[in-house]
């Protein structure tokens, strides 16, 4: 079994503690528009989803990445990057199905989620539960990617 943030949007406020935990986690300044984790509205019914790499199994950031600067990291199970090895092409951006890569205009590289080493501030952050960090089975993670398609769906029927 691996872990995985598991995310719960019925109990998401959009308080977006965990964009402000992130950026200061990662660089030392509260500053959303550098978090890994997005807050995104789902539907005017007040819907929020928290958008984050969701570390798939068969990752398309990873088979596109023509100088292989994305891997997994076999401690925390989470795909990393390495820095060095990333020329900045963005197909890996291009290539997430959740809208969960990044691009940093700054250092010109991918930026995404890393389970902060296998701690993620973003989850000890979260007070209304909506992020959860937890093992997973093949039965649930099966549920998460039907529920996230649901989304994605949903997410394509509102401007964002």
């Amino acid at each position: 079994m691996t872990k995985q943030i598991e995310i719960n949007p019925e109990r998401c406020t959009a308080c977006r503690i965990c964009e402000f935990t992130c950026s200061t986690h990662n660089f030392g300044e509260i500053n959303p528009s550098k978090s890994r984790i997005k807050v995104r509205i789902i539907s005017r019914d007040f819907f929020f989803y928290p958008v984050l790499c969701q570390q798939c199994g068969k990752a398309p950031c990873v088979e596109v990445c023509p100088k292989d600067a994305l891997y997994r990291n076999e401690t925390t199970g989470a795909i990393e990057l390495c820095e060095d090895d990333c020329i900045g092409c963005r197909l890996c951006v291009k290539a997430c199905p959740f809208g969960a890569m990044g691009f940093s205009k700054e250092t010109r590289l991918a930026d995404k989620c890393d389970l902060c080493g296998g701690d993620p501030e973003c989850v000890k952050h979260c007070f209304y539960g909506a992020l959860e960090f937890k093992e997973i089975d093949k039965v649930s993670e099966k549920i998460s990617m039907e529920y996230i398609e649901k989304i994605k769906d949903a997410m394509e029927e509102v401007e964002i």
